[in-house]
């Protein structure tokens, strides 16, 4: 199975940072003075956040978490304005999975980064809780920039804020479709793993060896998707929380239940009886399952995760056509 190449991408994202000066922002309507006074509530809260997590007090960060969560949420959702939303739901997302890795002092995988931002946090971060801090904050501060451009202020630091921005949106851009082609290839794959698991399931004995061979070379491309769905997950780490994002996050979990499903067939159409079955039976007769209502539910979840990828491609194509910032 083709593995992904992040090389190219890395290349790409470096050049993308490295001409933040001279991206080009596109016209749009600029929010108006209700959604920016929502945005100025959430930027509040996030303040107060990054306060205590600067504090060091873990009780008190943990007391700041539980008083904004879940409402942050809620209140990121209700802004209307996309430019601003992206920041404001990264850094609001980033706060309560630093929360979450509270007690947790593993030395973060820098290797796993793909941002050029991301990558220099994680080098500066003695844990994971730390790294996700600092992410939160670097969110904050580009949505505090957003924030204060579409108030009017355009002065030096904001204006250098703003042209890392619109950079960091070509980096989203190329990550979204670097993650949209390989869980593409991953459906390609499927698909053809499900032709042989269907061969095995309506073979007749005459023709037993050659079908049991097919299978297990199905199989055997099968273990390796976990490895490429990692890749995935490096790629959707490394995106703002955005909708296109979302969509390709359902996908790969669509995918990956839908390959459960399609694993679980595997025991019910061997061929072959273990004489080891006995001690080891077949596991879906645990679930009072048979092997038809496993294929129907792998099917249903591959189908659902071509969907949802369809849906990622059509918002990608319309950020090709331009999304910025408003002069």
């Amino acid at each position: 199975m083709p593995r992904l190449g992040l090389t190219p991408l890395a290349l790409l994202c470096l050049l993308a940072f490295a001409g933040r000066a001279a991206h080009a922002a596109t016209p749009g309507p600029a929010p108006g003075d209700k959604d920016l006074r929502r945005a100025e509530a959430v930027l509040a809260k996030l303040l107060r956040l990054e306060e205590a997590a600067a504090a060091r007090d873990s009780a008190a960060f943990d007391r700041a978490v539980k008083k904004t969560y879940p409402g942050l949420f809620v209140a990121v959702a209700e802004l209307r304005d996309d430019e601003l939303r992206t920041d404001f739901a990264t850094a609001t997302s980033f706060y309560e999975a630093a929360y979450r890795a509270r007690g947790d002092g593993s030395a973060p995988d820098c290797s796993r980064e793909l941002r050029q931002s991301y990558f220099r946090l994680c080098r500066e971060s003695d844990d994971r809780a730390a790294l996700l801090r600092a992410k939160a904050t670097l969110h904050t501060r580009r949505a505090e920039a957003a924030l204060r451009y579409a108030r009017g202020d355009r002065d030096a630091s904001t204006l250098d804020r703003l042209a890392e921005i619109r950079a960091e949106r070509s980096t989203d851009l190329a990550l979204a479709e670097e993650a949209l082609r390989a869980l593409k290839e991953l459906a390609g794959e499927a698909g053809s793993f499900a032709s042989s698991a269907a061969d095995a399931a309506y073979s007749s004995a005459e023709v037993g060896e050659r079908v049991a061979s097919r299978a297990a070379s199905a199989k055997r491309p099968s273990e390796n998707f976990s490895a490429s769905l990692e890749e995935v997950d490096r790629l959707l780490a490394s995106l703002p929380r955005t909708r296109v994002r979302q969509l390709l996050g359902n996908a790969r979990d669509a995918f990956r239940d839908g390959l459960f499903w399609q694993l679980k067939t595997l025991p019910a159409r061997a061929l072959a009886v273990s004489a080891d079955s006995f001690a080891d039976p077949d596991p879906l007769r645990q679930l009072n399952l048979d092997a038809d209502d496993a294929s129907r539910a792998a099917l249903q979840n591959l189908r659902a995760s071509q969907k949802f990828i369809a849906k990622a491609e059509a918002v990608i194509e319309e950020s090709k056509r331009g999304v910025g910032f408003r002069e």
